[in-house]
């Protein structure tokens, strides 16, 4: 409510003092300091916010066999799941840990398979062997990644989950799309700021548009700038429609290509070397992810 044309908002509030007395210490600093100590309720974990910051997870690591090692967070009796795909730098780079816990507190069960076994292409790249990282990549294709997803939709079925969405950052998406071309085990997807160029570079040869063109489940793209245009110009929506898949696009146009898991950057970088910056913008940006997922699992992943 307002009085007088001012914000009674508790945080508005408690921010003018703050915001008059570091007038003069430079907008980022006004930001940080708003982020660190000011961050609403519900707010993504301070990890986001500032370096250094502590962060618990709130779930565990479960191991599903053969290999097959999964952050595992929420309440499957939800009975709705979201498998995340992580992305080139693996599991444990960025923050996939929480953002599985964001995801999971919309109401969902959320399981992350390490499909890099541990591994991360961040190695390769700090080392100047982009080649042989590329190489390392190849490993990863889709008989491996789909052996491991039999693990998890197993794993699901004993815990009664009846309906699955799936959500990919940078090489992730490829993995999302993928698996949305089996609707009865995926029936939503999200891609995160795609690179799914690899199935042509890397794997089985499949462009873009072909990838597209076997998707069977609804999905939702979120491109930023650095990526190609077909994401985000009507190429693949225009395959989506004529296949009667449901599809949507959000561009975020102020966001850096892996804004969501400040991990892997634009090929294969890390995400503040390919221009991302800790702010107030891009925190919105991650929330805003956030939110667009849980809105699009909430329309298409149907309790049984």
């Amino acid at each position: 409510s307002t009085s007088g044309g001012r914000s009674k908002n508790p945080s508005s509030l408690a921010l003018r003092p703050r915001a008059r007395h570091r007038r003069n210490r430079g907008k980022e600093r006004t930001l940080h300091l708003f982020m660190s100590s000011c961050c609403p309720t519900g707010a993504l974990p301070a990890s986001y916010a500032e370096k250094g910051t502590s962060f618990t997870p709130a779930g565990e690591t479960i191991d599903l066999g053969g290999g097959c090692r999964c952050y595992a967070t929420g309440d499957p009796r939800w009975k709705t799941a979201i498998v995340v795909m992580h992305d080139v730098f693996g599991l444990d780079g960025g923050h996939h840990r929480a953002l599985c816990d964001a995801l999971a507190a919309g109401g969902h069960y959320v399981v992350c398979p390490d499909f890099y076994q541990g591994g991360s292409i961040e190695p390769y790249y700090k080392n100047g062997a982009a080649d042989e990282g590329k190489e390392w990549l190849k490993r990863f294709n889709w008989a491996w990644c789909s052996a491991i997803l039999e693990r998890v939709y197993a794993h699901l079925d004993g815990k009664g989950v009846t309906s699955t969405g799936s959500i990919g950052f940078c090489w992730g998406a490829w993995a999302v799309a993928k698996a949305c071309q089996d609707p009865k085990r995926v029936q939503a997807g999200v891609w995160c700021h795609p690179s799914c160029q690899v199935g042509r570079e890397l794997y089985e040869g499949e462009t873009e548009h072909e990838l597209a063109q076997r998707v069977r489940s609804p999905t939702l793209i979120l491109p930023s700038p650095q990526e190609p245009e077909l994401y985000r110009n009507g190429e693949l929506a225009a395959i989506f429609k004529a296949n009667g898949i449901a599809s949507e696009m959000e561009y975020f146009h102020d966001q850096s290509h892996g804004w969501m898991t400040r991990g892997a950057g634009f090929l294969g970088k890390s995400w503040f070397d390919s221009g991302g910056r800790e702010n107030l913008t891009s925190m919105i940006g991650v929330q805003r992810g956030v939110n667009l997922t849980l809105g699009w699992f909430a329309k298409h992943l149907h309790h049984k």
